[in-house]
């Protein structure tokens, strides 16, 4: 079944392959299907790839007010609860990045291995805020979610992966997603995680931890991704060149391959891959 209720709210998830589970925890404004370059790549090498759309998102219920972080992860534990799984993998990017850090702290013996791409520890602070209300403002425009997506394209991915076939799809099939998005759910959204905060908790991190970056990404710039790696218990770091902030779509076999490596290892040395 590809839907869960969570407060009388119904999400969405997909749910392909067999073998340990790993969930996929998608960014703002965006759904599920952004991770579609990896969910063939997990199920080849035998894993179970999990995949919801965040509440406000996608295929899944509008929110009525703000909706952080702390909530988003409340709707992944519904979900982890309806499947009845016991232990799994997290991978999350930028605002999935966040739900995945949350999760990771709450449950550090059920997760074995953490990844966390182009993302953030802390957005509790006055420039995040207004950046974040500048997001808002936009999605409770007529048509926000498409004028969002126009006018953020060109930082989301590569100007490389902008002019391949395959980014020409994807601005496609992305776009249609946006046209058919609740632009005031999102504003929710927007508006709810400002209040995130994990700097100081980052040594807690129980688990081997990966955190993702792209040396070309404007709003994740690799030192933070580098220094959370530092502070993290077991973190290592790996910057894909040349890509921007969606790095597993525009570099989606680099993304792919340092991903399945990753979880597949025996151990993992604090050391920059």
């Amino acid at each position: 079944m590809a839907f869960y209720t969570v407060q009388a709210r119904t999400n969405y998830y997909v749910d392909i392959g067999e073998g340990r589970p790993v969930l996929l925890l998608h960014g703002i404004s965006n759904s599920g299907r952004a991770w579609a370059p990896q969910v063939p790549d997990l199920k080849a090498a035998g894993y179970r790839a999990i995949v919801p759309d965040h509440a406000g998102h996608g295929a899944s219920g509008a929110v009525t007010a703000p909706f952080g972080v702390q909530e988003l992860a409340n709707d992944v534990e519904a979900l982890i609860a309806h499947l009845g799984l016991d232990e799994f993998d997290v991978v999350g990017l930028s605002l999935g990045g966040m739900v995945a850090l949350e999760l990771a702290l709450r449950h550090p013996e059920r997760i074995g291995r953490l990844i966390v791409a182009n993302s953030f520890e802390r957005t509790a602070t006055p420039q995040f805020k207004a950046l974040a209300e500048g997001w808002a403002k936009i999605f409770e425009q007529p048509h926000g979610p498409v004028l969002r997506l126009e006018q953020n394209w060109p930082s989301l991915v590569s100007p490389a992966f902008q002019e391949t076939a395959e980014g020409l799809r994807t601005w496609q099939v992305w776009h249609g997603i946006a046209a058919s998005a609740d632009g005031p759910s999102l504003a929710h959204v927007a508006r709810g995680i400002t209040d995130f905060d994990r700097a100081n908790d980052l040594g807690k991190l129980a688990m081997p931890t990966l955190f993702i970056a792209g040396d070309g990404d404007g709003m994740s710039p690799p030192d933070l991704s580098r220094a959370m790696a530092e502070r993290a218990g077991d973190g290592i770091c790996h910057v894909i060149a040349g890509a921007a902030h969606i790095s597993n779509v525009d570099s989606a076999d680099e993304f792919s391959r340092i991903m399945l490596q990753f979880l597949g290892r025996a151990s993992s040395p604090a050391v920059s891959m």
